[in-house]
């Protein structure tokens, strides 16, 4: 859902061409917020066309660079788009974090290793953390940020008392 919503977004304020939302969604802010696959902005693309959510309005070449061609968003594809801004408001996040089959899996490393997996990770949170502050002001929406620090905060509370229960 969210390279859709990502791709309808881009398409929400104006008709961009692939290798653009590529270049746009590269930036340091907005790469931190919806880290992205080149070929998963172009297969949306094809699938957002196919479903009438988006249009093809002109291909374009300039000097010897590839043909680029631009997309926009239909009128079907606003009232999408919208659909799905409602729906990411409501629905609680999805627990497919690859952490919870580690945590599933535990058994099957070293009661060691998985302590010392569980500071490396501690260790990533709080660079997390410190990341956060550095792109405040380059973050889409104060929000965001507000919300991420919440969430690795909480995080790194459960890991701490995670790892006294497993002592």
């Amino acid at each position: 859902m969210l390279t859709r919503l990502v791709i309808l977004w881009l398409l929400s304020e104006q008709p961009h061409h692939g290798y653009r939302m590529k270049k746009i969604l590269q930036d340091d802010a907005l790469g931190f917020w919806f880290p992205m696959d080149d070929a998963s902005i172009y297969s949306m693309l094809r699938t957002l066309v196919k479903e009438g959510h988006a249009r093809k309005t002109v291909t374009e070449r300039e000097g010897h660079r590839p043909r680029r061609t631009l997309y926009a968003i239909t009128p079907a594809g606003r009232r999408h788009y919208e659909d799905l801004l409602r729906l990411a408001w409501r629905e609680a996040t999805s627990a497919t974090d690859p952490l919870q089959l580690a945590l599933a899996a535990s058994g099957d490393l070293a009661d060691a290793e998985v302590e010392r997996l569980a500071c490396e990770r501690r260790v990533a949170l709080e660079c997390r953390l410190e990341e956060l502050k550095r792109l405040r002001r380059a973050a889409p929406e104060p929000a965001m940020v507000d919300r991420e620090r919440a969430r690795v905060r909480g995080e790194l509370q459960w890991l701490k008392r995670w790892r006294k229960e497993e002592r």
